[in-house]
């Protein structure tokens, strides 16, 4: 008999994370309309959360009215049993142990993360081709930072025919930068500001002030990638008439079918791992 599985919250790629998953457990969702109460639902051998899995306190679960407790989704998986999830905290994660469940972070899979920094920086590319009069191809792009988001995005931006600019912190990581073909400036240089059609931020912390964005044109985009509380003072941008703009959960709403089999795929080879091991 196969294992009982229950994707809970999401968005549409959690959805079609479910689909790819039911060929092989005996799969049931919540989350993804309103219906009934949480406490009707059975326990599960395995509970899969979102992506991001939690907002606050809350299960992220935004297709829905309700607000659940992510302590109470928790109590849907058996004593024991394994839960997948993304970001989960150590205040979450205390609570997994005391029910000695299995956890594998989303954020952990080194492939998973890999694929889905691609779908980020496709999405990206979407939003600059919607947002700006201009084509990517022979925009200035200043990127800041280098990890796999920026990275990704860098090299999206460049088979499009961009000229990149990596901003960053480390020596390392400029001539990393360097090394696949970009030009790599101090985090962040005024030239580098000055001269971007558009600004990719994908550092988490305060990094675009209203002392950078003075510099920057008043036609730029500003696309933060980056994870709350951002990187952009965004009433500065607003004050000085500066289109900056938030992109969370790109994958899930520009490509939520791959996104949600690669998350289906990452959760397989987990579980044939767990056999096999």
């Amino acid at each position: 008999m196969n294992k009982s599985l229950l994707v809970m919250g999401g968005d549409r790629r959690m959805q079609y994370c479910a689909e790819h998953l039911s060929a092989a457990f005996d799969v049931h969702t919540y989350g993804f309309s309103d219906s009934k109460p949480i406490w009707e639902l059975r326990q599960t051998d395995i509970l899969v959360l979102p992506y991001l899995s939690i907002v606050g306190e809350y299960l992220n679960a935004p297709l829905i009215s309700q607000k659940i407790p992510a302590v109470s989704a928790l109590d849907l998986l058996k004593y024991g049993g394994t839960l997948y999830g993304g970001g989960l905290d150590n205040s979450f994660l205390s609570y997994c142990a005391e029910r000695c469940a299995k956890v594998y972070d989303f954020f952990d899979d080194e492939d998973l993360t890999v694929e889905n920094a691609a779908l980020t920086a496709e999405g990206a590319a979407e939003i600059i081709l919607k947002e700006t009069e201009a084509a990517v191809c022979g925009a200035d792009i200043l990127i800041l930072g280098f990890g796999r988001v920026a990275k990704a995005c860098a090299a999206e931006f460049s088979a499009l025919g961009a000229k990149i600019t990596v901003a960053a912190r480390s020596l390392s990581a400029r001539e990393a930068a360097r090394t696949a073909g970009y030009r790599a400036n101090e985090f962040i240089s005024k030239g580098a500001l000055e001269h971007a059609d558009v600004i990719i931020n994908t550092v988490p912390s305060a990094v675009l002030g209203e002392g950078e964005l003075t510099l920057i044109k008043k036609d730029a985009l500003i696309l933060d990638l980056s994870s709350k509380p951002y990187g952009t003072d965004f009433d500065a941008a607003k004050r000085l008439g500066i289109k900056a703009l938030t992109a969370p959960g790109l994958p899930g709403k520009t490509a939520p079918k791959t996104a949600g089999r690669l998350i289906a795929e990452a959760i397989m080879r987990r579980e044939r791992g767990e056999r096999n091991g």
